[in-house]
């Protein structure tokens, strides 16, 4: 991870001091590539050697080595704060820092996914008596994906994206259910009340959130959503749109190998079902088992 996503996602590890000086690095990277220590500390107002402590607690050697790394991930342009765009960018310019922050989702998804903790999150929806699925605002279309994904592969699932809905359905859940709950952020009051709901009902439950948050506290597992790195409450989330779909298609792929030839032979069942439904192709009829 590059230094601007490391600060970022460390943010809140960091004493009261050092996230002082942190909050002066992001809220503006440019000047302080070029700022000398005791500038640095007194825009922060704290000591100068607070500023030595934060950056060997980051891994550097000292205030001139992180700005050296400061300033390479500035012109790599590889951070999520970065790649934002920008008034008068053409449309050029918003094509290459898009498509080069989606990459860098993707590369940061590769190093903070764990594959024991995606097994366990794949043992608890195939073993599920149902699959319950939620997320509301903006992660309510990402609900819906997942369930499009993941209703094909032999569990009953839905997905719900109304907060009563989903209060009701988590009151009612039994220690054979296993709620997946998305949240960028995991500090959305309504979605805490309802993963407390589920776990009072025995459910297991997977979160897709920051792994720091309240929701990730409550759950059973949880896989980032990125959000630790993209400021979701300002920004549209797309780049943690890419990381929490891809890990939709990791636990889809997963349940459709855990399932066997079953649920290949079910796919291709569901596959073919939709030829009739395309110009030009005839219908097909099933054979009766």
């Amino acid at each position: 991870m590059n230094i601007l996503s490391q600060l970022k996602s460390r943010r809140d590890e960091l004493s009261r001091a050092e996230a002082k000086i942190a909050d002066v690095i992001l809220a503006a990277p440019d000047d302080a590539v070029n700022m000398a220590t005791a500038a640095l500390a007194r825009r922060a107002g704290v000591s100068d050697p607070m500023v030595s402590r934060l950056c060997r607690n980051l891994g550097c050697s000292g205030f001139p080595d992180f700005k050296v790394q400061l300033a390479r991930s500035l012109a790599h342009q590889t951070s999520f704060i970065s790649e934002a765009v920008s008034k008068g960018d053409s449309a050029k310019t918003v094509i290459e820092k898009r498509i080069s922050a989606n990459q860098a989702a993707l590369e940061y998804l590769r190093t903070h996914i764990d594959g024991e903790t995606v097994d366990l999150a794949v043992s608890l929806l195939h073993n599920a008596r149902q699959i319950v699925i939620g997320g509301m605002g903006g992660a309510g279309a990402i609900a819906q994906d997942a369930h499009h994904k993941l209703f094909r592969l032999g569990v009953p699932t839905i997905a719900y994206d109304d907060h009563l809905m989903l209060r009701m359905a988590a009151a009612g859940a039994t220690p054979e259910d296993c709620f997946l709950a998305f949240s960028f952020t995991g500090k959305t009051r309504a979605m805490i009340e309802i993963a407390e709901l589920a776990k009072q009902s025995g459910a297991r439950l997977i979160s897709i959130t920051n792994p720091t948050s309240p929701l990730a506290k409550l759950a059973d597992v949880t896989i980032t959503s990125g959000d630790e790195i993209e400021d979701t409450t300002i920004y549209v989330p797309m780049t943690t749109r890419i990381i929490i779909l891809t890990i939709i298609d990791i636990l889809a792929t997963g349940m459709a190998l855990a399932g066997g030839p079953e649920i290949e032979d079910q796919l291709k069942k569901i596959k073919s079902s939709l030829d009739a439904t395309k110009k030009g192709q005839s219908k097909r009829k099933f054979k009766r088992d």
